[in-house]
């Protein structure tokens, strides 16, 4: 099944934006390719919109535009330079928001240093990547070795003779969209400006300026990016700096958020705070769950209690979303991904590249126009992932005739029993439907001799006994069932809120 990339857009802001689903891009007559000046053209249609909401306050695109300018001179005075690679080390706050779009509106580069990792992993991440400067509002978060510049007391509001235009092109980069921010080695994409903006008409979803956002962490290329697109088109962007469920469902509820991301375990945890039946969350236009397929028992919840507007999206960091299941496509195929973007071309195919049949599984490979072709300064990860024009994300997938996607796990969540090969995802999927567990992990147990079993975690909502699900996971897996089980009030996740099942096979594994 082939899908046909659009044409590469001019990013110039269009006055009407009512068809944003539709448009492929930005048109326009002008060159302007920095995403930060094209913020500023939307400020200069309707400087007193609001722009940022906070909890204590609201910044309207003047005062968003001013205060991006105050902290570019800021690091101008410093000393950074066009192209200069500037680790970014702060919360969901105004002033990060601010500082990336500072930070590309002067030609630099912006490096997520995430606040929430240890100091050693920030100086892997900083060396990695050839980062010449840690950027933070506060002093814990410098590193030895690293020039530090301080944003803490810059009065954001101070004004001043704006920037000249900046002699951005297309090609020129401005963010590092790394694909694992808490564990392993971080790969990255060097995302430009061009690639940025292109993306903001490649959107399943229309926004505008009535719009309101609650972004995902912006140290992520869902977050930024996402916020960044909705700033575009004139519409607001809502920030949390408190990430607790109750918070976050007070911030969506008190400011009237039309478009909210979350992840299936963000979603279980704010359910559980509903106590009410009933619709809780009116103004939502659009709830897209990302990270990872929810199961039908959360969709059904989040329907009735959320939003009809439920969306769930299939997209990886390296390239963005691939495909939408809209709500109608979720109430008759809730295992579906949905259907694949129109700009993207997607096959799945066998061992040898070879697309298979409607119906069977095989490994995901994906292209469309303006994509990257490596992981910035990793040529290993490159050789593996980017090869003849596709990407493989190192997904099983398999097309239905009717063209929905359905995605089967990871190509390497596999186990071996028996010589038959058994896939983590097919495991998980049963276990939730068992009416006590709300979700379930399988992973691999080390024994400290002998071999490796196959272990499920679950997390459950009823009281229920190891040995009940163990027997229920016997007559409904047969020789699938793992053959340990531990119980868990949490799992250890991704940005994006995926398990991360290696975490599992460390905690709970034996040792010598």
């Amino acid at each position: 099944m082939l899908f046909r990339a659009m044409a590469r857009p001019m990013p110039i802001i269009r006055t009407d934006m009512s068809d944003e689903t539709n448009a492929g891009g930005l048109g326009g007559q002008d060159d302007i390719w920095n995403i930060t000046e094209v913020i500023e053209r939307r400020a200069a249609e309707n400087p007193a919109a609001m722009a940022l909401i906070l909890a204590d306050r609201v910044l309207s695109y003047r005062e968003l535009v001013t205060a991006i300018h105050v902290v570019a001179r800021v690091l101008l005075d410093r000393g950074v330079q066009p192209r200069q690679t500037l680790g970014v080390s702060m919360g969901q706050t105004a002033l990060h928001l601010v500082t990336l779009l500072a930070i590309a509106r002067i030609g630099a580069v912006a490096v997520p240093l995430h606040t929430s990792l240890p100091a050693a992993r920030r100086v892997q991440v900083a060396r990695r990547f050839n980062v010449s400067a840690v950027v933070s509002g506060r002093g814990d978060m410098q590193l030895e070795g690293w020039p530090f510049i301080s944003l803490d007391g810059v009065d954001q509001a101070a004004g001043g003779t704006l920037l000249p235009p900046s002699g951005t092109q297309r090609d020129d980069p401005c963010w590092l969209s790394l694909s694992s921010g808490t564990t392993g080695e971080p790969k990255g994409v060097l995302r430009t400006h061009g690639y940025m903006l292109d993306r903001v008409g490649k959107s399943s979803f229309a926004r505008g300026p009535h719009s309101r956002l609650l972004p995902m962490d912006l140290n992520f290329g869902i977050g930024f990016g996402q916020a960044m697109r909705m700033l575009v088109l004139g519409g607001a962007v809502v920030l949390a700096p408190n990430p607790l469920p109750a918070h976050l469902a007070y911030m969506v509820r008190s400011h009237a958020v039309t478009h909210w991301l979350v992840s299936p375990a963000l979603a279980e945890e704010v359910l559980a705070l509903l106590e009410d039946d009933g619709i809780h969350f009116p103004t939502l236009d659009y709830l897209q769950v990302v990270g990872d397929t929810p199961s039908p028992r959360l969709l059904d919840a989040l329907f009735r209690r959320f939003t009809p507007n439920v969306y769930v999206a299939y997209g990886v960091s390296e390239i963005g979303q691939i495909a939408i299941a809209d709500p109608d496509t979720l109430r008759r195929a809730p295992a579906s991904v949905g259907r694949v973007c129109p700009w993207v071309r997607l096959e799945v195919v066998d061992g040898d590249d070879r697309p298979v049949p409607a119906g069977q599984s095989g490994r995901l490979r994906v292209k469309l126009d303006y994509m990257f072709n490596d992981y910035h300064l990793d040529p290993a990860h490159t050789s593996t992932c980017f090869r003849d024009g596709w990407y493989y994300p190192r997904d099983r997938a398999r097309l239905d005739a009717e063209g929905l996607l359905y995605i089967e796990g990871r190509e390497d969540d596999v186990f071996n029993i028996g010589g038959g090969k058994v896939y983590f995802r097919d495991v998980d999927g049963a276990f939730e439907t068992h009416p006590a567990v709300r979700e379930a992990a399988a992973f691999v147990w080390r024994q400290a001799a002998g071999r490796d079993l196959l272990a499920i975690a679950v997390n459950i909502g009823a009281q229920v006994s190891g040995q009940q699900l163990l027997s229920w996971a016997e007559r409904t897996l047969g020789p699938q069932c793992p053959e340990r089980i531990v119980f868990v009030d949490s799992f250890v996740r991704s940005e994006t809120g995926k398990i991360l099942r290696d975490r599992l096979t460390e905690n709970f594994s034996e040792r010598a």
